[in-house]
């Protein structure tokens, strides 16, 4: 996968050569969360219950928790996969709309939780918890938000992130309607929807040229069928040239939106093969 560590914001500061962003803290808060949550459960203490949001909120001035399930929940095996995507795609956000927009980004994710528990409440007198889907309902909001400002970028070098944003959330949909979860599938489409707006807004003030990643879709009736007509032996040399210098701007405006580590190893050879086509024609 393409690594963003590089922007144009820079790193608050260095540890021992390392670049520490926000996301750094808010990752090392996140595991630390874990870690007492997990000797908070296992001694089986009331003081977890005060950092974890419920609904109703009891007592009612316990604000704090608005914000602080986010940092508590259970452990499992996807843990660590949870924790490294998420610095991953915060780091991809904050180096790229700057860290005022990454605060805002998560704040609204933070609050779309108990908003979406208190209507259901008020509602339909449903009561819920964030503990074990807080940080689940959270960090798909996170996957959205990245794959709306980098959705061509690919994962894993070959499916476009925006696909792989797709099947998680699709499958995540699925498991919870299944289990009847109506408050958590609500969650976590109001967050993803939220992410999404969200970003779509913010990347459209930061590049006049943004376009929606749903406005890229080409569906198969929608395709337009080209002739093919083979160029006079005059123009194939010009062709070729035109050729060169388009793959060379398409390679380019993705290195600008995405950070040249977006590129794939494939789309590397070609940036050079171009490159190197331009100095010959430059030398003659």
């Amino acid at each position: 996968m393409a690594r963003f560590s590089s922007g144009s914001t820079p790193p608050i500061g260095h540890w021992k050569n390392v670049p520490i962003y926000l996301t750094t803290i808010l990752t090392a808060l996140f595991v630390l969360g874990l870690v007492l949550s997990a000797v908070l459960a296992a001694a089986h203490s009331p003081l977890l219950g005060w950092f974890v949001f419920t609904m109703p909120l009891d007592p009612g001035w316990s604000l704090w928790r608005l914000f602080s399930y986010v940092f508590v929940n259970q452990i499992s095996f996807f843990t660590p996969f949870s924790i490294f995507f998420f610095y991953w795609m915060s780091v991809g956000i904050e180096t790229h709309l700057g860290r005022p927009t990454l605060v805002r980004l998560l704040t609204l994710l933070a609050l779309v939780v108990p908003a979406v528990a208190a209507a259901w409440w008020f509602g339909l007198d449903r009561a819920s918890s964030t503990f074990g889907n807080g940080d689940y309902v959270f960090f798909s909001g996170m996957l959205v938000a990245f794959a709306t400002l980098y959705p061509t970028t690919e994962a894993f070098g070959w499916v476009p992130f925006k696909w792989v944003a797709f099947a998680c959330i699709a499958c995540g949909s699925l498991m919870l309607l299944a289990g009847n979860q109506w408050v958590d599938l609500t969650q976590l489409l109001a967050s993803c929807g939220v992410a999404f707006a969200f970003m779509r807004q913010a990347a459209e003030a930061e590049h006049d040229d943004y376009e929606s990643p749903l406005a890229r879709l080409n569906f198969w009736w929608r395709s337009r069928k080209f002739k093919v007509v083979k160029p006079a032996p005059h123009a194939r040399e010009k062709s070729a040239a035109d050729a060169t210098s388009d793959d060379l701007d398409l390679l380019l405006d993705k290195i600008a939106k995405s950070g040249i580590n977006s590129l794939t190893s494939a789309e590397r050879n070609r940036l050079e093969k171009a490159r190197e086509a331009l100095l010959k024609k430059e030398r003659r």
